[in-house]
C-alpha cells in the first residue's frame, strides 16, 4: 500500500509519516495489516519510490527546520550577548560615576575597615612609643644610680683607709 499522509499530521512537526503510522498501527493489529502488506508485495518497487521521495522530502523539510532553528539560535545568542554586554557597560559607567550600589556597599565596608586599621595602628604607635620611652626612662635611671652606687663604692675604697685605724703605725 502506498504511504498517504494522515489528516492532521503537520509537515516538519516529527509526526510519522503515512507509512510510519501502517507500521504503529500494524503492532496493535498484526494479523490484518501483515496480510495486506503481503497482498501488496507486487507493488513494492513504486511504493518504495514513493517511501523513498517521501523520505527525501521529509528529510529536505527536517535540514530546513534544523537550518531554521540554528539561524533563530544564532540570532537569540546575539541577542543575549548584546544585552549582557549593555548590562555589562551600564554597570561600569555606574562604578565610574560613582553610584553603583554594587561597588559603593563593598567599597563603603573596606573604607571602614581601613578606618578600624588606622585607628588601630595609631594606639599601636602610641603604645610602641610610650613603651620606647618607658625604656629609656629605665634606662636613664638604671644608669644614674649606677652612677651613685659606683661613686659610692668609690668614695668608700677612697676614704676607708683615712678612718680606719691602723694598729700597725
Amino acid at each position: 500500500m502506498p504511504s498517504m499522509k494522515v489528516e492532521g499530521d503537520s509537515d516538519g512537526d516529527g509526526d510519522m509519516s503515512g507509512g510510519d503510522t501502517e507500521r504503529s498501527n500494524g503492532s496493535s493489529r498484526p494479523d490484518r495489516d501483515s496480510s495486506a502488506e503481503e497482498a501488496d508485495e507486487p507493488d513494492s518497487d513504486d511504493s518504495s519510490e514513493m517511501d523513498e521521495s517521501e523520505c527525501e522530502r521529509r528529510r529536505n523539510e527536517c535540514l530546513d527546520n534544523l537550518t531554521n532553528l540554528e539561524r533563530q539560535f544564532t540570532v537569540l545568542r546575539e541577542q543575549l550577548f548584546n544585552e549582557r554586554m549593555k548590562h555589562v557597560e551600564y554597570q561600569l559607567s555606574e562604578v565610574r560615576v560613582g553610584r553603583s550600589q554594587e561597588y559603593l556597599i563593598p567599597l563603603a565596608q573596606l573604607q571602614e575597615n581601613m578606618k578600624v586599621r588606622m585607628e588601630v595602628a595609631g594606639i599601636l604607635k602610641k603604645m610602641r612609643i610610650e613603651n620606647i620611652k618607658h625604656k629609656y626612662d629605665a634606662e636613664e635611671i638604671a644608669a644614674h644610680q649606677h652612677f651613685k652606687v659606683s661613686l659610692h663604692i668609690i668614695h668608700i675604697l677612697a676614704y676607708a683607709p683615712l678612718f680606719t685605724c691602723d694598729s700597725d703605725t
